[in-house]
Order: C-alpha cells, then structure tokens, then sequence
C-alpha cells in the first residue's frame, strides 16, 4: 500500500496531480488510496481497465452496495454524495437510471443544443466588452463562472437573474466534505438549491415555454410522468452538470493554452483545430481528477489484487487520460492529437449527457477569445495561479492582459 502522504505532499500533488499518478500506475492497475472525505478506497490508475470498468454492472453508484463500515465512514459528517440530489441519475443503476435518461435524453437534443450557439458567441463578447485590454482582467471571475450558469439557465427556460442567484449555491455543492463545517456548508447549498428549483418547476407548470425544463415537466413515461423529486433532482443535476464543470474547464483550458503559446498559435492560425483542441485540453486537464466514485457490487479481480465487494472505488481519469499506454506522449499539450479517447465525460451507461453542451460551449468560448483577443497574456506566473480546494479541478482565478481587441471579422 503506497504510503499516506503528508500535508505538504498532498498540497504539491493537487496543484500538480499527474507525477503523482504516473508513479501509482507504475505501483499497479489498482492501488489502495486515502482521501480526506471518504476514508480508504481504491484507484484504478491505467486506461484500459478505467474505460472498461466505468462501464461494468460490478461497479455501482448506489451507495447503498457499500458495507456498513464504508457506510458509516461517511457518515460520520452527515453527509453522503446522494444526499446532494436524492433520486437523480447519478446515484441510480440501471433500470432506474436507464429510465430516467431515456427521458432527458429524449427532450435534451442536439437541436436544442445546437441552438443555443448565437447565444454563447453573443454572451462571451458582453461579457469581455467592457474589459480594459491592457490592465489585468481574473477571466474566471468575469467570464467562466457568469458564462456556463447563463447557458444553462438559458436552456433551462430560466432567466439570467436565476442564474445570479444560483451560482454561488451550485458552486458550494463541490466543496469537499472534509469536516463537519464543510458538510454543513454542502447540505444548506443543497437545501437552497433544492427550494429554488421547486419554486420554478410549479411557475414553469403553470407558464410553460419553450425551455428544456417545461419540456421535462410534460414528459411521460411508460409509468407516468417525473414525480416532483425526479424532476427537482434531474433539474438540479443538468444545472450543477452544465454549470460547474464547465467552469472549471474554461478556467484549466485557458490556462494551459497561456502555458503553451506555440499550442495557443497554433489555434490562432487554424482554428478548424478548435473541436480537437477542445478534446485535448479536456484530456490533459479534465475537472474530474481523482475520478468516478463507485462501490464494488461484488469482488472484483484486477491482475493479481481483489477489490472486496462494498469498498470504494475511484475510476481514476486523470491518471487514465495521462496513461501513456493510450495515449503518446501524455504530458505534451497537442491541440491536433487524433484518436483521443479521453474519459472527462466518463463512459458506459453514466456518460455524461452534457457532453455535446460542454463541447459547444468550450469551442464557442475558445474561437470568440482567440478571434478578438490573440495577444491575450498570463498576467502572472504559472505557478502563482490559485487552484479551487473543490471536488472539481480548476483555477480559482486566471489573472490575464487580453491585450488589443481585434478587428471583428465577421
């Protein structure tokens, strides 16, 4: 079992997790790990068998598959990950989840995705408009945390005012619950959370339109139609989905285009490279670092370690799309990498359903930056940019010159 790292070790390994996986990917396909959350589990540190567990029946969600010791561990704060958002996706294995996805996925189309393009472009160049280009500008502050809760909420069928208020609320449900203030912090974000949109789904009931959100209040099943729970909890999980990673992503991607200014010419050069580029930065630096959490349904042999059935599994994905048994040089940032099968938005059954969102967004954010904004520059050193203490990766904030606006050429 790898040693327990120290205070200091675990601080060097957050702001610069990736050596630290390399060595534990060299220690074996699965290592036993400690978090500060959730008591001891298991990593799955290389690509292939990541991809193929994130998909296996043997790994649950449910983490009522735990034993009772792994039960009361994290219980101990009163706090569990499913009491975030009870009955939603995230915490149900098939049928149940099966269910329910079928009836976002139904009513969340590419189509509708698609759509909400001019208004990405429109908001990205509201938001940087007023920024003076020759003084320091924080571009998490000012665009990749107003930017993604605006689109949501626009998809939603919710106003920009209701993004206002929820983005703090949604941001504080990623605060890891390492102690009892923590988990404090965590249940009244959620409760907060939870009384908004119970008040907006019976408004929209009784003033429907053309939003994602009124359509989930009309879908029906083969056993009716979403129960008031199922609807407050999925709404819940596409706003904290669309909104926060993507956050986080926004922050990281830009961030490490300014670390790279060859990758970041390249970009302004071609910009038919953005769609990969886009896959590469969520490769390189994806908002899910330590990985899915899941419980072993049963044991389950990896080479020559068995994971006991009830104990804690992390499906490793930043270690997996760093494994350079996939994927070639792993630590070079490229921007036109093909055969990039990265796993920021997970696999199997609980792919992330925002994925075709999150792609749109980070391309629109990129190309509007890069078209307007080409000279934009770091504002400090790389190592002096804050990281989030989040259950989500990114950049607390992105201290930037946007340098001169260009000329539009549209």
């Amino acid at each position: 079992m790898p040693e327990k790292p120290s205070r200091a070790r675990t601080l060097n390994q957050y702001l610069d997790p990736y050596p630290h996986f390399g060595r534990l990917r060299e220690v074996g396909r699965v290592v036993r790990i400690q978090t500060a959350f959730a008591g001891e589990g298991w990593l799955i540190t290389r690509h292939e068998d990541a991809q193929r567990l994130a998909g296996d029946p043997r790994l649950s969600v449910e983490a009522d598959t735990a034993g009772p010791e792994l039960q009361c561990r994290q219980n101990q704060f009163k706090f569990r990950f499913a009491d975030c958002l009870p009955e939603t996706m995230l915490i149900m294995d098939p049928p149940a989840h099966t269910k329910l996805r079928r009836i976002v996925a139904r009513e969340f189309t590419p189509r509708r995705v698609a759509g909400l393009a001019p208004y990405i472009e429109e908001t990205v160049q509201r938001l940087l408009a007023p920024l003076p280009p020759d003084e320091t500008t924080d571009l998490v502050s000012v665009l990749a945390e107003p930017l993604p809760t605006m689109v949501i909420s626009r998809l939603l069928g919710l106003s920009e005012q209701d993004a206002t208020h929820l983005r703090p609320l949604v941001a504080s449900l990623t605060e890891l619950p390492v102690d009892a203030e923590a988990a404090a912090r965590v249940e009244a974000a959620r409760d907060a959370v939870w009384t908004y949109l119970s008040h907006m789904i019976e408004e929209k009931r009784h003033k429907p339109d053309e939003g994602l959100l009124s359509a989930l209040i009309s879908a029906h099943h083969d056993e009716g139609q979403l129960t008031d729970t199922e609807l407050t909890a999925m709404v819940g999980v596409l706003f904290a989905g669309g909104a926060e990673t993507t956050t986080q992503m926004i922050g990281s991607g830009l961030l490490l285009l300014l670390r790279h200014p060859e990758q970041l010419a390249r970009l302004v050069d071609s910009p038919a490279l953005i769609p990969s580029a886009v896959d590469e930065l969520l490769r390189f630096e994806s908002p899910v670092t330590l990985g899915l959490i899941r419980y072993a349904a049963e044991d389950i042999a990896i080479g020559d370690v068995t994971i006991p059935r009830g104990d804690l599994v992390f499906v490793g994905v930043a270690s997996a799309n760093h494994d350079p048994r996939r994927f070639p040089e792993p630590e070079r940032l490229d921007v036109a990498r093909r055969d990039n099968a990265h796993l920021a938005f997970g696999h199997g059954p609980h792919y992330c359903l925002g994925a075709p969102l999150a792609r749109l967004e980070l391309q629109v954010v990129f190309s509007t930056l890069l078209r307007h904004h080409s000279h934009m520059g770091l504002a400090c050193r790389p190592a002096e940019v804050p990281w989030r203490s989040s259950a989500l990766r990114g950049p607390a904030s992105l201290p930037v010159r946007l340098g001169p606006r260009a000329a539009s050429t549209r």
